[in-house]
């Protein structure tokens, strides 16, 4: 139901489960009580399994319209160690991403309307629990401990806080399957402009893309990187020395200040 149709419909009840309940009890039904269905035992098998056949399509379609739930309300977790990012001579990583074409913006767009409010922003519960937080920030000590006990970022907490990563779910959220993005070093010739408020990420991208050009080896020798930071950040400017101990290059790092 989710991809047969041009106007796609996600932001929904996952219906596809009702199905699921009825196909699970149908093979049930099949395998331990084949007379219901006025099936031999062996009969009764065989329907069972075209039951449990239909009911995994069902659920792999259920599934989409849930994760595609969750993920418009909340991101997945992403985290990626130093060690991790993809160096390469051909291409230069930038991160998960999805080639954004009409259905997307037919999803953002849904996700505007009022009528999916519900699907789309924080539940009532979720809201409560972080005022909580905010007023027993200097409670007594029972209060406080159960104020860390919402607070805490683990999947089996109901009122999990969103990660601190800022920006809106909604965006990524429209693609459930995101794939590693890349740009070919070729295009690098021409200058390139990074546009965001404050606590986007534009930092973290510049340490991105600083990091793989360090670490970076062509014909068996590193590449000459030079940074100018106006700004004067001092978390880049530590990036920017631990990348060069990783490399080895921390005899060829020098700062200007």
């Amino acid at each position: 139901m989710a991809h047969e149709y041009a106007i796609e419909s996600l932001l929904r009840p996952a219906v596809e489960l009702y199905t699921v309940y009825v196909c699970a009890a149908g093979a049930f039904l099949c395998v331990f009580a084949p007379w219901a269905f006025a099936l031999t035992p062996l009969f009764g098998i065989v329907t069972s399994a075209g039951f449990l056949a239909l009911g995994l399509v069902r659920l792999k379609q259920a599934w989409q319209v849930l994760r595609y739930r969750r993920n418009i309300r909340r991101l997945p977790h992403y985290t990626m160690t130093s060690k991790e990012v993809p160096v390469s001579n051909q291409r230069l990583f930038i991160g998960l991403g999805f080639r954004w074409q009409q259905r997307h913006t037919q999803r953002l767009m849904d996700t505007y309307l009022p009528k999916y409010a519900s699907y789309v922003e924080a539940t009532s519960l979720f809201r409560a629990a972080r005022r909580f937080e905010e007023r027993a920030e200097f409670a007594p000590y029972p209060v406080r401990l159960l104020a860390r006990a919402t607070s805490w970022d683990v999947p089996i907490n109901p009122v999990r806080p969103l990660p601190p990563v800022g920006g809106l779910p909604r965006l990524h959220g429209i693609e459930p399957y995101e794939e590693n993005v890349s740009l070919p070093l070729s295009e690098r010739v021409g200058h390139s402009i990074v546009l965001g408020t404050t606590r986007v990420g534009k930092t973290r991208l510049a340490e991105l893309f600083i990091t793989q050009d360090i670490r970076r080896k062509k014909h068996g020798q590193h590449e000459v990187v030079i940074v100018f930071d106006p700004k004067g950040d001092a978390d880049l400017l530590k990036r920017m020395y631990l990348e060069a101990k990783r490399a080895g290059r921390l005899n060829e790092f020098y700062v200007f200040h």
